[in-house]
């Protein structure tokens, strides 16, 4: 096993532009993925290669306390977990794998409409900051939503450069990123919720491309199911390059207000 410990820095862009007490769930998978690339000798970065991951969120990680992230490195599939120091206890927060396969070719690449230079979309192409809980438009990693009369919401997956630079090949976290923000797009635009809620992970899993090249236009899309919103509601979304289905996002969330995640948390 191969051990780590997580750097936090909660300036990152992984932290809500709204004060939160718990470390976000984007930022314990972007330090599992990035030691897991390690353990593999940048396997996860590799176009010919494509990524499955299942993750799961059994209990908050806090702002205070040492975060550790474990690798163990068992051929082709990676257990990974997160464990954090709270008090005289040592707490899982996160555990899953990652299994790393052959990619078939990806569509051939192309500069998307609305965006500039090298793949990067242009901002006035970004989606409304406060809908994916940004302030900082350069975070906001979708494009404008755009939903067909079957109920099917698209966006465009943009870039963010605190995140990758603009000419590298797309990082797996980008993808997740994009789907995290379209989930909560989607609890405003399709569910009604107040822009002051707070959703917590529960599940991920994932099937995606591990390298795709920057200037390949990438979408995320999702359409709206039969019967009414719950608190706790699995978001299956799909990654496209123009007519090509390139995988899938599946993300389980539960909603709460501010009230009821003030009695979670002091429970």
């Amino acid at each position: 096993m191969r051990t780590v410990p997580l750097r936090v820095d909660r300036h990152h862009p992984f932290f809500f532009d709204h004060p939160v007490d718990h470390l976000p769930g984007n930022l314990l998978i972007a330090g599992l993925l990035g030691l897991a690339d390690d353990v593999t000798g940048g396997a996860l970065r590799r176009p010919d290669r494509r990524l499955r991951l299942t993750f799961a969120f059994p209990a908050f990680g806090e702002l205070e306390g040492a975060v550790d992230l474990h690798c163990d490195d068992a051929g082709d599939t990676l257990d990974l977990t997160a464990t954090q120091s709270v008090g005289d206890t040592i707490r899982e927060i996160c555990r899953g794998t990652v299994t790393v396969l052959p990619e078939t070719a990806l569509p051939a690449a192309g500069p998307a409409a609305g965006t500039g230079r090298g793949g990067t979309a242009t901002l006035t192409a970004r989606a409304e900051p406060k809908l994916v809980h940004r302030a900082d438009l350069s975070t906001v990693m979708l494009g404008a939503p755009i939903e067909t009369p079957s109920g099917e919401v698209t966006c465009a997956v943009l870039r963010c450069p605190t995140l990758a630079a603009s000419g590298g090949p797309r990082h797996p976290i980008e993808v997740i990123e994009a789907a995290r923000q379209l989930v909560l797009m989607l609890g405003h635009i399709a569910n009604g919720h107040p822009y002051d809620v707070h959703v917590v992970w529960i599940d991920l899993a994932a099937d995606i491309p591990a390298a795709p090249p920057a200037d390949l236009p990438l979408r995320v899309s999702w359409r709206r199911p039969d019967g009414k919103p719950r608190a706790r509601t699995a978001f299956d979304m799909d990654l496209h390059a123009g007519t090509t289905d390139l995988g899938t996002v599946r993300l389980v969330t539960h909603t709460m207000s501010p009230a009821a995640y003030r009695k979670v948390r002091s429970a």
